[in-house]
């Protein structure tokens, strides 16, 4: 395609796409394969491609990414597996017409994962949507509204929900091996990379960076927002926050049933990455407040090294008033004052667990058996979005977790939202 914008691409589909809401909601038998389309080849993206190319109830029939250098690669990479390959498209809207497409797959940067994920729903298709879901909080509501509306299965990329250690380890928070938690940690470090400030550039052959661009505003092509670095730009990013930091704020709200909170206040700095072009904060301290706990939130991206008491880069830990629980993905231990407490360990290892059960809804139809529906995905996307809005104003900030919004503060409220480029609106639901 050439670079058209979103309306003047419309109107050369004869389609309306609210009235499609009916496609793809015929049962499947039992050796039906879900036609499956990609869109966004980037690292993520790949992971999710060959995943979804080898369950044995789905194939992955097209790749879509503006650059065509990325769904090159991994169209070849699924050919090279053993699979059909792949049709390659640089425009995912052309994958919303007609019947070939039952779901889409977006592993795209932040900022078009609502808008692609929307306009899939209108269009009939079951959606998987990478976190954070969002770009900010009405987007997030959005979806979820889309999802109701269009009667879709929409799964959150929070995939340590198919984890199975959680599960025993919220089973002896239930039961009291801690007694009463009265405040849980999520832990973030990492090590990533630094982006020297480097000046603007001519857009890479067979790139459509007006695509890419998307809902963004218009800016010069600059490698330090591209690929990878985007998620360090608040154009196009939500940070390590909404990058990483979403798997374990998303661990610690499910291991309480958290929801939206009442307040929140944040400390941020650019400590590990002065001087380079990251907009982002690379550390951070986040507080949400709950009616009686508190959530914390620490961010180290400058940490080369992993804590010893730690034994993965991130976990979470959760304080009763009779002893604490860490946790993370191989198991649990607990401890009281004097002596240790009953622990549990499974080496982790990522299995096709979280996208099968996709799968499977879309096929069944049951979007409660999704190990993370959107509406999930929402809620752990909004605290992470409400950490970095809390940065952005240098305030303490209190939430209205009925209407989402900031009750007290019209300068928070601009950051619940953003202005969409011309063409590229997000769709109304």
């Amino acid at each position: 395609m050439s670079h058209l914008n979103r309306r003047e691409f419309l109107g050369t589909i004869p389609v309306v796409w609210a009235g499609m809401s009916s496609l793809s909601q015929a049962a499947f038998s039992a050796n039906d394969k879900v036609n499956v389309a990609l869109v966004g080849c980037g690292g993520r993206g790949k992971g999710l491609g060959s995943w979804f190319a080898k369950l044995p109830d789905s194939q992955l029939v097209a790749v879509c990414d503006p650059d065509q250098s990325r769904s090159g690669q991994m169209a070849d990479q699924i050919e090279k597996s053993g699979a059909k390959r792949p049709k390659q498209v640089e425009d995912f809207r052309t994958l919303l017409d007609g019947n070939e497409i039952d779901a889409i797959v977006i592993a795209t940067p932040d900022h078009w994962h609502t808008p692609a994920a929307i306009m899939a729903c209108q269009a009939g298709k079951d959606v998987y949507v990478e976190k954070p879901c969002s770009h900010n909080i009405h987007e997030g509501r959005q979806l979820v509204n889309a999802a109701r509306k269009y009667k879709r299965v929409v799964q959150h990329g929070t995939n340590l929900r198919a984890t199975p250690v959680y599960q025993k380890a919220w089973k002896q928070i239930q039961d009291g091996a801690i007694g009463k938690v009265l405040m849980v940690k999520a832990i973030n470090n990492q090590r990533r990379a630094l982006y020297p400030v480097r000046p603007d550039e001519p857009v890479p052959n067979g790139v459509n960076y007006d695509l890419w661009l998307g809902p963004g505003k218009k800016r010069p092509f600059n490698r330090n927002r591209f690929h990878t670095a985007w998620h360090w730009t608040w154009e196009f990013g939500t940070g390590d926050i909404g990058n990483d930091g979403v798997h374990q704020i998303d661990i610690g709200r499910w291991g309480m049933n958290l929801k939206a909170p009442n307040a929140v206040s944040c400390s941020g700095a650019k400590l590990g990455s002065k001087g380079d072009a990251q907009e982002t904060p690379d550390t951070m301290v986040v507080t949400w407040e709950y009616d009686d706990l508190l959530y914390v939130y620490e961010q180290r991206d400058f940490t080369p090294y992993r804590l010893q008491a730690h034994r993965h880069d991130n976990d979470n830990i959760f304080y009763g008033d009779k002893g604490f629980m860490m946790v993370d993905r191989s198991g649990y231990r607990i401890f009281y004052k004097h002596e240790r407490g009953p622990s549990f360990e499974a080496k982790w290892q990522d299995t096709p667990t979280h996208y099968q059960n996709f799968i499977s809804c879309v096929k069944n139809r049951k979007s409660d058996e999704l190990l993370a529906e959107i509406e999930e995905g929402h809620y752990s996307a909004m605290l992470s979005h409400l950490g970095n809005i809390s940065y952005r104003t240098g305030k303490r900030l209190v939430f209205d977790p009925k209407t989402e919004t900031f009750p007290e503060d019209k300068e928070a409220n601009q950051y619940l939202t953003r202005q969409y480029r011309d063409g590229y609106e997000l769709p109304q639901v």
